[in-house]
């Protein structure tokens, strides 16, 4: 697919992010917003992106002007008959997003390519808004979109085979690491990485570990961050938003930790409002190694929610692999659904999370039995949240070690 003109609907974190790409592949880009003020504060992020590569002696000067000056600003779609790739970043809301796609459907010339960078929300839903749903697909872009490798490719019902290989193909043209995923809700990565979350929470309420100490041992793992550290730089807010999304998707196994409701109601969003798990100072991004002080407001909220009835089981000391296996096996899941082939779950995991040895190495050091046992014993304790995917327990059965012994296994006799 050739490609000339593309647009980006919000400009955003995510959206001037994105623009950015498209300017280094070449492209001249519109990027829109509802109100100017939204606009020129995305050009000034775009700027600010590329100004940083010229300090760091990636590009030049001229290259940066150059590149800045390929992405123009607009609060109309005037232009969008000529584009020929729209990505769209705007607020995650089913009802926004279909009257975009149902505009750009108009503007946009028969041969583009509409895509969504939705996070969690239906390819499909979105597609049917238009009368191209065939060309309507998923293009999920991880933060910061300029830096970050991983997009996920979406397909909906009816997305065809040509457009998602002509994304895939682009992604890789971009400097991207793409890989396709079935639609679910979630996709892979947040679907992989939130019940890993919500998993911690509940190691904390429980008390058999602190959130530094959990950090800690995440980052040994393999991890570039905590799950405390993580959650409270996304925002409480939003990833309680995902939980009870997830929740209602896929049930019980998603069940929110009760500390996550009681964190979002006493307004602690993390680095945005100044504290969350730990204390922040506003507008500032603390140092990777810089010591960090625990809002000391947690303390009633976690032992509010064992007062309630919630986290009164406590499990042998605290593993690591309490909070590793809940990943593994909703991975297991997704791969049972023929959501995702296991050849790209390390993949996705390791250019979205930054995880640095894959989920499925896991498989190759511990085997598929070792992991099963894990699960039940967890699922003895806390039940749902711990039931092992069927693939996994089908996989032992079968006397499977791990997936490439699946592939090198003797055929059996007639």
């Amino acid at each position: 697919m050739k490609v000339q003109k593309a647009a980006v609907i919000g400009a955003g974190t995510m959206g001037a992010g994105i623009a950015c790409v498209l300017s280094q592949a070449g492209y001249e880009v519109l990027l829109k917003d509802v109100k100017q003020e939204f606009v020129d504060r995305g050009l000034q992020s775009v700027k600010r992106m590329f100004d940083s590569r010229v300090k760091k002696e990636l590009i030049t000067q001229e290259q940066a002007d150059r590149l800045v000056g390929q992405i123009r600003g607009t609060t109309s779609y005037d232009g969008f008959e000529q584009v020929d790739l729209v990505i769209e970043a705007a607020l995650e809301q089913i009802a926004i997003k279909l009257e975009i796609f149902s505009e750009l459907d108009k503007r946009c010339p028969s041969h583009a390519v509409l895509a969504s960078n939705t996070s969690a929300l239906s390819i499909s839903e979105i597609a049917a808004a238009t009368r191209r749903p065939e060309r309507v697909v998923g293009l999920h872009f991880f933060n910061p979109a300029q830096t970050m490798k991983l997009v996920e490719v979406i397909p909906g019902v009816r997305t065809s085979k040509e457009v998602v290989d002509q994304m895939l193909e682009l992604c890789k043209q971009w400097g991207k690491e793409p890989v396709r995923v079935e639609e679910c809700p979630g996709f892979l990565v947040n679907r992989v990485l939130f019940p890993y979350l919500n998993e911690a929470l509940y190691v904390l309420a429980e008390g058999i570990a602190d959130a530094e100490q959990i950090d800690k041992a995440v980052v040994e793992f393999g991890l570039p961050m905590g799950p405390f550290t993580l959650l409270d730089m996304t925002g409480i807010d939003v990833c309680a938003h995902v939980t009870n999304f997830l929740y209602e998707e896929y049930g019980p196994r998603f069940e929110p930790a009760p500390v996550l409701k009681g964190l979002v109601e006493k307004g602690f969003y993390g680095q945005k409002s100044g504290a969350g798990f730990f204390v922040h100072s506003r507008g500032q991004v603390p140092a990777k190694d810089q010591p960090k002080e625990l809002n000391p407001e947690l303390k009633p909220l976690l032992a509010a929610a064992r007062g309630n009835g919630h986290a009164v089981k406590r499990s042998r000391q605290f593993e690591v692999y309490r909070v590793i296996l809940p990943m593994f096996n909703e991975a297991m899941y997704a791969i049972e659904e023929n959501v995702v082939d296991w050849e790209d779950v390390d993949t996705a995991m390791q250019f979205g999370t930054g995880l640095k040895r894959g989920l499925m190495s896991l498989a190759r050091e511990k085997g598929f039995a070792w992991i099963l046992k894990e699960l039940e014993t967890y699922q003895e304790y806390y039940g749902e949240r711990f039931r092992p995917a069927w693939l996994l327990r089908k996989l032992v059965r079968g006397g499977i070690h791990d997936f490439n012994s699946l592939h090198s296994a003797p055929v059996a006799a007639r």
